[in-house]
């Protein structure tokens, strides 16, 4: 594949797309728009590699395809908070040094990120279904359930063309916390013409219809009633709905539930300064909950992925400062395995076994939904929009695979792309150079 040009970055039309992290692999999510040499890019997260010990390396994309052929950003914009799609920002965004667009549950935890001692870019608060006009561009935030508040897919209009970056999400008709995905504006977008769909590919092989946050609460309540000694549950700390049906179910079950992780904590907060966990009971301090009888207690922890440094890691060592299991409790890991972390997780779930701990997952029972598209879903929402072409993107080759070959059996044509792929959305999509690409370690 040829090096780009710069006529082509800078003087042609398109649109043009280019993945510097996020496709042929998960996490990094940092996706380029062009037109006429205006680009935006949608999202700016980090990845975890598996490095020595069990500990993840934290890498953010490469800025060398902006650096050498001088691509200056109008805008990022973000479709959700999650760490795979906004975690780079404190280190990038120096750099690309253009305003940040985002919905206020998402813009609340970017500043919280944020050195308040450095001058930062604008941070400018969207709307919901309400166009922004960004240079070439006209972008438009579309709701969609996902596994954390205001997610959104983002429709750009730009050279003529229509496209909708998926961002993450499934098809949930009982969130438990938020919205529902705003059907009748897809329903619209499809009449109106879609052109190229950018999607997300995590569960594009997998059959079946999505599992809906309502089902796993009722799927943990009935775990844990029966259990009669203290109860753990693991968990992604940005899964709010997760942590309100976690608290009913406390108050149900007779016990008291708390948190530990500072993420945990930060989100928790996060949810209840935007109204999404201002329900009774709540959580209570770590140290009260620590004097309960043990069959009192539920306790919420990080670590799910097996970061030994994480809350559940230093139980399952037995040096966490704040509790320490004993024989008869019970782990429950209300999450999904991200692939890369298997080795750190088995250590964790073998030390838990050997304190006499028992470990439930969502093999065992229904205590995890993902927040990605299976087959079901991907029919639904591609029978809304209509689309001519797709980009799999969001997931490792194979993943983006099974999306194309998906697609194809619904008539829908397009190519895989890899990161650093310039590719021309003008008329059927097609590579034309390729890029500098890479991730760049993040060191403390």
């Amino acid at each position: 594949m040829p090096t780009a040009r710069f006529d082509q970055i800078h003087n042609q039309e398109g649109p043009l797309f280019v993945a510097l992290g996020g496709a042929g692999m998960f996490g990094a999510n940092f996706y380029l728009y062009g037109s006429a040499g205006q680009w935006i890019a949608i999202d700016c997260g980090f990845a975890l590699e598996p490095g020595a010990a069990g500990r993840n390396r934290v890498s953010v994309p490469s800025l060398a395809a902006l650096e050498r052929h001088d691509i200056q950003l109008s805008a990022l914009l973000i479709t959700h908070a999650h760490e795979d799609h906004i975690g780079a920002i404190p280190h990038l965004w120096p750099a690309l040094n253009c305003p940040i667009y985002a919905s206020p549950f998402a813009a609340r935890l970017i500043r919280n990120k944020l050195d308040p001692n450095r001058e930062w870019p604008s941070l400018k608060i969207i709307e919901p279904l309400q166009p922004v006009g960004i240079g070439a561009f006209q972008a438009e935030w579309i709701p969609v359930t996902h596994s954390i508040p205001e997610s959104h897919a983002i429709v750009l209009e730009v050279a003529g063309k229509r496209l909708y970056h998926s961002g993450d999400w499934k098809l949930d008709p009982q969130p438990v916390v938020g919205g529902l995905t705003a059907q009748g504006r897809l329903q619209a977008l499809g009449k109106a013409g879609i052109d190229v769909v950018i999607g997300d590919s995590t569960n594009a092989s997998v059959a079946g219809s999505s599992r809906s946050e309502a089902e796993v609460q009722n799927g943990l309540l009935d775990t844990i009633r029966p259990l009669r000694q203290r109860v753990i549950v693991t968990c992604f700390a940005s899964n709010i709905a997760r942590l309100h049906s976690l608290a009913e179910i406390a108050f149900d079950t007779g016990r008291y539930a708390g948190l530990l992780g500072r993420s945990l904590v930060t989100l928790h907060a996060a949810g209840r300064a935007h109204n999404y966990l201002n329900g009774q009971p709540g959580f209570i301090g770590p140290w009260e909950l620590g004097f309960l009888p043990r069959q009192q207690q539920l306790w919420v922890c990080t670590g799910s992925q097996g970061e030994p440094a994480a809350a559940l890691g230093r139980l399952a060592a037995g040096n966490h400062p704040q509790l320490n299991l004993e024989p008869g409790d019970a782990v429950l890991f209300s999450s999904r395995l991200i692939p890369g972390n298997e080795v750190a997780l088995a250590a964790i779930k073998q030390g838990l076994k050997e304190q006499g701990v028992e470990v439930i997952d969502d093999d065992m029972a229904p205590i995890h939904a993902s927040g990605h598209p299976p087959q079901e879903d991907l029919r639904q929402l591609y029978g809304w929009l209509r689309p001519r072409w797709l980009l799999p993107v969001h997931g490792e080759r194979y993943h983006q695979q099974a999306h194309q070959s998906f697609a194809r059996s619904l008539g829908i044509g397009g190519l895989l792309p890899a990161n650093g792929d310039l590719i021309d959305l003008g008329g059927q999509p097609g590579k034309i150079a390729e890029l500098p690409h890479g991730l760049v370690e993040v060191r403390d």
